[in-house]
Order: structure tokens, then C-alpha cells, then sequence
């Protein structure tokens, strides 16, 4: 059962940022939730850090994101998961200004659950990739 309670806190974390309530999404943190998330220059400590990262940083950028969970695991507290998400790039990220494409970002995430909260998150998710979707194509060469 405690996988089940596991898997459905993550399940819950994900309808939060798919349905934008970042209230919601950070009320299955606990209060010394940590996130190692690829391209911050550290870990994101507390709740409120994490919704001032994500509401500076990746909603403003990609406010239709969705998050698409592939596969699940768990074990006891620990959840895996093969996430994808996509969105359309409606504002500036990276120095990259808003481009309308729509994007694909896979990623492979690890959570620690504790008495129904997510403690800690290790998230990798395909930033090259990501990068590389909102460039624009190269020049061709013409032919004289």
C-alpha cells in the first residue's frame, strides 16, 4: 500500500503543474523539500523557492506545459518516474526570446516520499534538447 500512496503523491505533484496551480503542486511538498533539477546552479530549497523558480523561470516561458508521466515505479518511499513534457514556447527562456514553437522535453525523475509529502526530487530532464527545439533552423545554402 505504501507504494500505491507513494506513486498517487507524485500523480497529485503532476496534476498540480498540469492544471498551473502552483499552490496546488507544492502542497504535496514538505516543508524541507529539496530538488536537485537539471540547469539550477543548486538545489531549490523549500516550497516557496521551488514556486519562485517555476513561476519565474518555466511558467512565464511555457505556460501550457504539460506533464505527461510514461512509466512509474516505486519502492517503499522512492517513486521513478520517464516523464515527458510539452509546451509552447510563449515567452523568453534562456536568453531565447518567445519562438511559438512547441517543444518535447523528456526526462527521468527520482522522488522521496515521507508521510505523504514529496522530501526530496532528483529531475533530468533533456535541456540540450530543449534548447536545440526553440533555435531557429540553419540557413540553407543557395546554389549560384
Amino acid at each position: 500500500m505504501a507504494d500505491d500512496q507513494a506513486r498517487a503523491t507524485v500523480r497529485r505533484w503532476v496534476e498540480g503543474i498540469n492544471s498551473g496551480d502552483i499552490d496546488a503542486a507544492i502542497a504535496v511538498l514538505a516543508p524541507d523539500y529539496v530538488a536537485h533539477l537539471t540547469g539550477t546552479p543548486g538545489p531549490v530549497q523549500g516550497p516557496e523557492a521551488f514556486k519562485q523558480m517555476y513561476m519565474g523561470f518555466i511558467r512565464p516561458a511555457f505556460p501550457d506545459q504539460k506533464v505527461t508521466i510514461l512509466q512509474i515505479m516505486s519502492q517503499g518511499n522512492n517513486v521513478a518516474v520517464q516523464t515527458e513534457w510539452t509546451a509552447t514556447h510563449r515567452g523568453t527562456f534562456m536568453g531565447v526570446p518567445a519562438t511559438g514553437k512547441t517543444v518535447r522535453v523528456p526526462g527521468t525523475g527520482i522522488f522521496r516520499i515521507n508521510d505523504g509529502r514529496i522530501v526530496e526530487e532528483w529531475m533530468q530532464e533533456d535541456l540540450l534538447g530543449l534548447w536545440q527545439q526553440l533555435q531557429p533552423p540553419p540557413a540553407q545554402e543557395t546554389k549560384s
